[in-house]
Order: structure tokens, then sequence, then C-alpha cells
């Protein structure tokens, strides 16, 4: 019984491999190269719906598994301009199909398995860079256009549109493989077309109702990038229906990904979680095309949250953003104006913000002092229209430190201004103001400050001022403005007011007894060389005007326990230098009156010197 069973096992094994042998030998009647040519040419012309070319021959690998190769594949373009030669749809140098061998046997094939070795697509457009999927006929533009159909018809009869259409089931496409590809975007303007080269991936759609699957990689305007995206209905989403669709681009200039259901077409919609990050915003607008320039160098960018938007409006809740190191929380809400114009409102709560950098990114400040003298474009703030509310527990400007700061940023019709309404600076309270506004074709610029009980000597340590700055607890205002071309502008060509009070400070090496105290009096000495320990004063008062960039001092005074200091002269805010007369008067309760002594105090503003005025004896 054994050995009848293993001669039994030996037959079978025979037969099975003489059948597969004879199966091998006359495959090449089911797969000869014009069959073959002629299967793939009808597959593709009814996928695409436009006349297959293969110019080139036809070579059929049968092992290990049956491959075709044609070379030279062209699909021509039914668009072009006029007077033009039509240009192809595609060009493909090499394409190699995975045959089918069953369906071969039926006589009836079907290929799914495509790769093309070093493919030229060339896609056409609208003004607004949009295509239309429908009007490229084939299998896939009928889908769509029936669907799209179906949809309006429903919606005429105040039905739902179903779900999916159960005809799109039985139209497969396939998976494409593309190797080394370029992809060209062209307008009817016959403008230079946008070019995507190195194009490498897969692209799987098995049949028109499964999901579609996307993972391509090129270099588009010199970045290399790789793209992936799952859309869960692509025909519906084609046919402008509403989908789940999942995406990501990464690259070194973006990092990009969404999570949600997506809608495009004339209502377009988005609802999802969204991440955005990028190394440097202003390289991310230059590489996307966005007509849009940011004011200064601005540097890294991140956003994740949930996006809800649609045609007209696209808002972000829960937001979460981080702009150059300072991270925050909030709302952001992205629309248009009537005259097309893009229009961003948000409200932000900083843990940390940099006030320059903000301010450069939206009006394109200097954030150096030696940056000052670089012009203003007056057409960062023509871009787009801007609300911003900010809040942050702490912020910098430059070296000077602030808490609990309140910020509003409003830009609109070429003009912009910048509050801060409120903010805690060295245990006093500050308010701030920045205006630029258009005014017979030129920006007006103006500046105001307003100080209550600020400590001015941390705020001098912080700047590093040496001279004659008042350090004491410090109260005042000054408001200024000027036309500008440059951002100097603003302070050389000022014209303005200011008062200043400082109480129980000091000015750095002066007493009172430096200009009017007993004894030997100095012919001239350098204020910072000065051998007189400070003196604490009672109050320091100014009041002055500002003229040209030339701050006058109208009425100055420094009360000390011994006397008073009365001071007036000009500061020139341009050459940073000092012209100040003084006079002080000895505080005395004897009947004999002593004579006021008067200098004059010059030099910079850092290194001033001082030396005494000749009065006319009085008889």
């Amino acid at each position: 019984m054994t050995a009848r069973a293993t001669r039994i096992g030996v037959w079978l094994v025979g037969l099975s491999a003489l059948g597969f042998v004879a199966f091998w030998m006359l495959l090449p009647v089911f797969v000869s190269s014009e069959f073959v040519r002629t299967g793939i040419e009808r597959e593709l012309a009814d996928i695409t719906g436009q006349e297959i070319r293969v110019e080139g021959r036809v070579d059929i690998d049968l092992f290990p598994n049956p491959v075709a190769r044609l070379n030279d594949l062209r699909i021509p373009s039914d668009t072009r301009q006029q007077g033009e030669t039509p240009s192809d749809f595609l060009v493909v140098d090499s394409v190699e199909v995975s045959i089918p061998v069953t369906s071969l046997l039926a006589r009836k094939p079907e290929f799914t398995q495509f790769h093309f070795i070093r493919p030229v697509m060339r896609v056409l457009v609208d003004d607004h860079g949009r295509i239309d999927l429908g009007a490229i006929g084939g299998r896939l533009g009928r889908e769509i256009t029936r669907v799209r159909e179906e949809i309006s018809e429903a919606e005429d009869a105040g039905e739902t549109p179903p779900p999916q259409s159960t005809a799109s089931a039985r139209q497969h496409l396939g998976t494409v493989t593309i190797d080394n590809g370029i992809v060209e975007f062209v307008t009817p303007a016959g403008e230079q077309p946008e070019r995507i080269t190195a194009v490498n991936g897969v692209v799987s759609w098995p049949r028109l109702d499964d999901r579609l699957t996307a993972t391509l990689q090129g270099i588009w305007r010199g970045a290399a990038f790789q793209q992936k995206a799952e859309i869960d209905n692509a025909l519906m989403f084609l046919s402008r229906r509403i989908s789940g669709v999942r995406q990501s681009i990464t690259s070194d200039i973006l990092t990009y990904s969404f999570d949600g259901r997506l809608g495009i077409g004339e209502a377009p919609f988005a609802e999802g979680e969204v991440s955005v990050k990028t190394p440097s915003l202003r390289q991310l607008l230059e590489w996307v095309g966005a007509d849009i320039t940011t004011g200064g160098a601005v540097g890294s960018l991140a956003l994740t949250g949930a996006i809800r938007g649609d045609a007209k409006k696209i808002r972000f809740e829960n937001l979460s953003v981080t702009m150059q190191e300072s991270t925050g929380t909030g709302v952001l809400e992205l629309a248009q104006t009537e005259t097309g114009k893009p229009f961003v409102t948000a409200t932000l709560d900083f843990e940390q913000i940099d006030i320059l950098a903000f301010l450069s990114a939206f009006s394109g400040l200097p954030r150096t002092p030696e940056s000052m003298a670089e012009p203003v474009y007056k057409e960062i703030l023509e871009q787009m229209d801007v609300d911003l509310r900010l809040s942050a527990k702490s912020a910098a400007a430059g070296a000077l430190q602030f808490t609990d700061i309140a910020a509003v940023t409003q830009i609109r019709n070429g003009g912009a201004v910048f509050e801060l309404p409120d903010a805690t600076a060295y245990g006093g309270r500050l308010q701030a103001h920045l205006k630029l506004m258009p005014d017979d074709g030129q920006l007006v610029g103006m500046l105001g400050a307003t100080l209550t009980d600020v400590n001015g000597g941390a705020a001098a340590d912080a700047l590093q001022l040496n001279g004659l700055f008042p350090r004491g607890t410090t109260s005042g205002n000054v408001t200024i403005q000027s036309p500008i071309s440059h951002w100097s502008d603003l302070f050389r060509r000022a014209n303005g007011e200011m008062s200043l009070v400082v109480t129980g400070g000091q000015l750095n090496g002066v007493a009172f007894r430096t200009f009017g105290g007993e004894g030997e009096r100095q012919t001239f000495f350098r204020l910072q060389d000065n051998t007189v320990t400070s003196e604490v004063f009672d109050r320091l008062e100014i009041n002055a005007a500002i003229q040209e960039g030339v701050i006058i001092v109208d009425k100055g005074a420094i009360d000390y326990p011994s006397g008073t200091v009365q001071l007036n002269g000009v500061i020139p805010y341009g050459t940073a230098s000092l012209a100040l007369t003084t006079i002080a008067e000895p505080r005395s309760e004897a009947e004999t009156r002593i004579p006021p002594v008067q200098h004059f105090i010059g030099g910079s503003w850092d290194n001033p010197y001082a030396t005494p005025v000749l009065i006319p004896h009085e008889p």
C-alpha cells in the first residue's frame, strides 16, 4: 500500500511539472508583443480618455514574473494655444507593466501595475492655479462627471447625495510607480511653467471606490520634499464632496500635516487637526510664492491646533504657536477683505515674547540701533490687514525687560498702530505706542511713551547707559512725530515734547557742590573724572520741546538739600552731544545772599565736560 501510494505521488508530481512546462511553453502565444501592446494601449486609453501611442519597441520578460516594457509612450493633449503645436500630456521613456497571466488566458487583459520610468507630465491649470479633473475624460473623468451630476440633481431635488456610487466599485485603476519624473503646470497665458523634478514614489488607487494612497518625493523651486497622502473616498473627493484626508509634507523649509475632513471645488472646506513648522517664515513664503513680504528676518514658526475653514474664512482654535522660541496659545483667523487682501485676526497669550521681533515682522522695524539707517518700506503695510491682541507674562525689547504686558497691533489702509496699553517695567508702569500713517504718499511716524514710578537706575543698567542719566524713581512722557523715509528719521527729524520727573535719584559723579558749592572752583573738568561723590537729589524735573531732532530744555531744575541747579539748553539727537547751561543757587538761611554759579556743559552724552561761565561782577 505504501509503495503504491508513493508511485501515485511521483506520477502526480511529474504530471504537475509537465503541465507547468507546457504552460510556460504556450505562454508566448498569449503574450505576444503586439497583443500586449494593444492591450496596454487600450487600457491606458480607457483610463485617460486620450489616444495612446507607443512609438518604440515592446519587450517582454517572462521570468521571474511576466513583465512588458514599452518604450517611448506618449499621450497627446487636447488643450493647446491658438497657433501652437499640440504638446503631449504625458511622455514616458519606458513603461514597465506587470502582465496578469490569468486575465491573459481569458483573452481579456486588465493591467493594474505600471512602472513609469522618466515620465514628463504637462498639466493645464487655470488662472487661479486649479485643475479641472472632470475635463480629462476617460474612465476617471467620466466617473467624476457622472458623480457631480448625481450630486447636483440630488441637491436640486432637496435630497441628500449618496455617499458613493455603486457603479464606481466596478471601475478599477491600479498602482503607478514613478521613477525620476517631471511634472509641469502650464497656464493658459503661456507663462513659464512651474516644474517639479526628480519625482519618485508610488500612487495606489485599486478601484474608484477605494482609498487613494500616495507617497511621493521630488524637488520644487530648488527644495527637496516628501509628500504622503491618504484620501478615504478619492472619487467623491475629486467630485467636490467632503472626504477624510490625511496628508503631510516634509522638507528643509516646511513640515506640514493635516488629519481631518477636506473638500475642494467652488465651496472648499477643511476641518481637522493641522501642524505647520518652518525654520524661516520668510523663506517659506518665498518658496510657496505667497505675495507677502515679512518686515524683518523672521525666524522659526510653528503652529498646531484645530482648523475649520471655508472659502471665506479659516479659523484656528486651541492654537499653539511658537515664533522664534516664544510660545503662545489662543485663536487665529485668516480671511479676505472685499478687495481680496488677506486679513489676519488673532488673540494670543504668550509666556514670553520679543517685542522688537514682533514689530519687525509686521513693519520692518530694525531690531538693532546699527540698522536704524535702513529705509522704510511702506509696501509691507499695504499687503495685508491685521488685528492682533497679545498678552504675555514677560517680554523683551532689546535689553529692556517687561512683565504682564498687553499689546494691540492694527494694520489697515497702509497704516499701522502698535500699542502697549499696559506693562510692568522695573517696578513701575509703562504705556507706549508706535504709529505709522500714510500722508501724501509718504509715511509719518509717531512714537509715544508714558512712564510711572519706573526705577531709572535699573533701566539704565539694562541699557548700559552712562553719563548724565538720572537714576531714581522716574515718571514722565514723551511724544514725537516725523515724516520718515528711513527709520532713523523718527528721531533725527522728530518734533514733539517731553516731560520728566525723577525723585530720590542721582546723576553719576554729580553733586550740588559740583556746580555751586563753596571752595576752589575747577576751570574745566570732565564729569566722569569728577572726584566729587554723587549726591542724592530730592527732585529732578525737565520740560522740553523737540524740534527737528533737537531737545530744547525750556525748564529744568534739580533740587538738592544744599540748593537748586537750574538747567536749560539743547541736546541734539543726531550728534549725540550736549549744550547745556547750569545755574546753581545755594540754599542759605543767612541774610547774606550767596551769588549763583553758572557752568556750561558740553561734549557727548556719555562723556560730558563742564566749565564755569564768567559773570560780570555786580558793584
